[in-house]
């Protein structure tokens, strides 16, 4: 389980008020149009998100043996976030091809307390600087919960993983609550999470990551972190650290790299 997550507190957001979301997203303005669909429901979660990865319902890209025993251990852990099995629903729902499913995460935050706000380096397994090569959405076997997959160009190591020896010029998997799935019938359903964004492909971020299982490679970008950044500034994926946006990416690096010493020097303050 993320870090940042207490057990099993992912609440689904009720109709009614679901309804009422969607009533306000359909008549954003022109610019914001990419974040809502045709028919206003949200596409992007957070303020610097970019839209979800598209995965399908029914897989058929194979994957190697060695991947898919990694992913059925790295999806036993999804038990905590249960719900009702997610089915097709049909070409259209509300007369639209592609709607949202959007949930409210409900945790408290752990970790040691020397930690600035929204710099977990203490929780961290490793910290790094990469680009997103690419992304791809799955759904556990129990179609209970849909995560995103993706696939990081490490550029720096700002705190080394002792178990894995990351590399520059190496890669690395790191994962998301949430994506787009593609349904049999042609519909698209969004998986969001309130105010939780997705990483865009192509772009660099700074990433603070936890390696759930120990003995397998892949990471999870930790809730309420990751940073863009992007000609010399500083944009949160996460709208809990809006503290940051557009900070200037010197600065923040300087935080980051104190932190990190001194999750290194035990929690003491340098």
């Amino acid at each position: 389980m993320n870090p940042r997550l207490s057990r099993g507190r992912i609440l689904r957001a009720v109709t009614g008020l679901f309804l009422a979301i969607v009533s306000v997203q359909a008549s954003q303005p022109q610019q914001n149009q990419d974040s809502y669909t045709a028919g206003g429901h949200l596409r992007k979660p957070s303020k610097h998100s970019a839209l979800p990865v598209q995965g399908e319902f029914q897989e058929k890209q194979p994957e190697p043996r060695t991947q898919q025993e990694h992913r059925q251990k790295r999806e036993e852990r999804y038990g905590s976030f249960l719900r009702e099995p997610i089915t097709d629903p049909g070409p259209m729902v509300d007369g639209q091809p592609e709607t949202t499913n959007l949930s409210f995460i409900d945790y408290v935050s752990i970790g040691n307390s020397v930690d600035p706000r929204g710099i977990p380096a203490s929780v961290s397994t490793a910290v790094v600087i990469g680009t997103i090569l690419s992304g791809r959405t799955f759904m556990n076997k129990a179609h209970t919960f849909v995560y995103s997959d993706y696939q990081v160009k490490i550029e720096q190591v700002l705190k080394q993983d002792p178990a894995a020896k990351l590399a520059v010029g190496g890669q690395l998997v790191a994962s998301r609550m949430g994506g787009a799935i593609h349904f049999p019938s042609g519909h698209v359903t969004n998986f969001l999470y309130a105010g939780h964004g997705f990483p865009e492909i192509g772009s660099q971020y700074l990433l603070f990551l936890w390696r759930a299982i120990p003995d397998l490679s892949e990471y999870e970008i930790i809730t309420d972190s990751g940073y863009q950044l992007k000609n010399g500034r500083v944009f949160p994926l996460d709208d809990a650290n809006i503290h940051y946006d557009d900070v200037s990416e010197p600065v923040f690096l300087d935080l980051v790299q104190k932190a990190v010493t001194s999750s290194k020097n035990g929690g003491a303050r340098p």
